[in-house]
């Protein structure tokens, strides 16, 4: 249930590699930060030290009820190869006192559950908040398009999740902030974090992109920077007699070797993004010989991976859903063996084992080592340390907004806790039961109850747990110590930097010339057209401000 920093391998999130300085770089969160003091207005862009906003953030205080078996190494998270014997209550009292019922909206990629009411997944949670949660749960993949009209009418609940991959989306979102979302510097800000110490407990660095026109304005989710997995399944390989792709060559190999459309199954799904990584492509920006600021889409890297993945796409490797639908949802078709690789967010590796292994116990879904399009040194993409946000909705008075405050400390209980079991799973003997490894399995109840809710309300340091499912933790261990080592050197590290806006406006036509030449209805001739187009409708102006940040910076 943890490590949910990226469900969807739709178009939002490509767009975000665009405009990039850190996390738009990436493919995780949007660059949120706002500058402390500056005159700059969002429209322009804004940048920030993150050492300069420590005056804005909670004191750092550790609470570790459980310690890790396995290690992280070089920013990648710690691992857990067993369930403890004995979970630690971490909140003795209920947050909220009053009673009243908390609104909320978050995300989902997958079925939507029974909703307040008819679930008593949400009633044992909420005994334990001393309130109900009303949860409106969107779809993951349409919840940019549902955002937008909220933010627009300002009718937003009092806990609001924001993916920060959808900010990037949103016009005004910096004024938008200042207006409907509350500034929780009171409250948080340094010691005063002490009082919700689950929140406390989240990393210093997670805590900096939370702010917004020098103002703490969420409760970030944090993560390790890792925006993308490419996985396969394994299972099926075995059965094919195919090996994971270490080269570009192997990706055609294997696109002949798996692609049986008789069989209604096709090697690949997206994987464009992964391909530009084995490429060598940059996440975002990087300097030339001369010291110039290159964007990825200008790099020949970048042009050569969009004349290999058309390759794919002309040779019939390609599910024909994709093909029609570059924002498909593509998750059924993998799980369901029609596709055998595809990328997605790391996160939804231990989702995916949760829905197939009570129903095909044979499925096994592994990432693939990070390669190289020839064989040689791969780089990986790395991103900010948190990419998911949750607002508490602005105007509600100091005792409403501690009650909110202590809901988010609720869900930002670490691995260990009984408040984390709660959230993740349920109740014991009702929506899981443990294994004799002490792990916890679903029931049929909680298979159709539990979903992730709670734990999108604010993140909680990020581990791997899920040694339920065999040989998981130990796998995503390794593929994790071995992404993290290879992460590609970020010029705006330590900088927090929002993109000018007429950036974000160039993205969509961008994309849209990219699928189309991906799929052969443009000649990739026309990519440098696209690139041209997008340089003087203001990408060359954004590389003049993010050549400023750097400058400004001493970079």
């Amino acid at each position: 249930m943890n490590g949910l920093g990226g469900g969807s391998t739709n178009r939002r999130t490509f767009l975000s590699l665009l405009g990039a300085g850190t996390a738009v770089a990436a493919g995780g969160a949007t660059l949120s930060g706002c500058s402390s003091g500056s005159k700059a207005s969002s429209a322009g862009g804004r940048a920030e030290t993150e050492d300069k906003l420590t005056g804005l953030l909670p004191k750092y205080i550790a609470y570790e009820p459980v310690k890790p078996d396995l290690a992280g190494l070089n920013g990648a998270d710690p691992a857990f190869t067993k369930y403890p014997a004995q979970l630690v209550r971490a909140l003795p009292d209920k947050p909220v006192t009053s009673g009243k019922e908390v609104s909320a909206m978050t995300p989902l990629w997958g079925p939507l559950p029974p909703g307040l009411g008819k679930n008593s997944y949400f009633d044992v949670n909420n005994e334990r908040i001393g309130a109900p949660v009303r949860f409106n749960v969107v779809n993951g993949g349409e919840y940019g398009d549902k955002l937008g009209p909220v933010l627009a009418a300002g009718n937003v609940p009092d806990l609001l999740c924001i993916p920060g991959w959808e900010i990037s989306g949103q016009t005004r979102f910096g004024q938008a902030v200042d207006k409907l979302f509350e500034d929780l510097t009171p409250y948080l800000a340094g010691d005063k974090a002490a009082a919700y110490p689950m929140l406390a407990n989240l990393p210093t660095r997670a805590w900096a992109y939370g702010v917004w026109n020098s103002q703490l304005k969420a409760v970030p989710f944090p993560g390790n920077g890792l925006p993308w997995a490419l996985f396969y399944r394994k299972d099926l390989f075995t059965k094919l007699g195919a090996a994971p792709p270490k080269s570009a060559d192997d990706l055609l190999t294997l696109g002949k070797q798996l692609t049986d459309a008789k069989a209604n199954r096709w090697a690949f799904g997206s994987i464009m993004d992964e391909v530009a990584r084995a490429f060598r492509a940059p996440a975002g920006w990087r300097k030339d010989s001369s010291g110039k600021l290159i964007n990825k889409i200008e790099s020949p890297e970048f042009e050569e991976a969009v004349a290999f993945t058309r390759k794919l796409f002309q040779s019939g490797y390609v599910h024909p859903t994709v093909v029609g639908n570059a924002s498909a949802d593509q998750k059924p078709l993998f799980e369901g063996g029609q596709i055998l690789v595809y990328q997605d967010g790391p996160g939804s590796w231990a989702e995916a084992l949760q829905r197939q292994l009570p129903i095909n116990p044979a499925f096994d879904m592994q990432a693939v080592m990070p390669f190289a399009h020839d064989g040689g040194e791969a780089i990986v993409w790395s991103g900010d340390p948190a990419g998911i946000f949750t607002f508490v909705k602005k105007g509600l008075g100091e005792a409403r907004i501690k009650e909110l405050l202590g809901v988010l400390n609720y869900t930002a209980a670490p691995f260990g806790t009984e408040e984390y079991q709660l959230a993740a799973y349920g109740q014991e003997g009702k929506h899981y039961i443990k294994e004799s490894s002490g792990a916890p399995k679903l029931t049929a109840l909680g298979t159709k109850e539990v979903a992730n809710t709670y734990i999108f309300l604010g993140g909680r340091p990020e581990v791997i747990t899920q040694s339920q499912y065999p040989g998981y933790v130990q796998a995503m261990s390794a593929w994790q110590n071995e992404s993290c080592k290879r992460f590609e050197k970020n010029p705006f590290e330590g900088i927090r930097v929002e993109a000018p806006s007429k950036m974000a406006a160039l993205n969509q036509p961008f994309d849209d010339k990219l699928q189309d030449i991906l799929r052969g209805r443009r000649p990739v001739s026309e990519l440098k057209t696209a690139v041209q187009a997008w340089r003087s409708g203001g990408g060359d102006e954004g590389r003049d401000f993010y050549a400023k940040v750097l400058s400004d910076n001493g970079r």
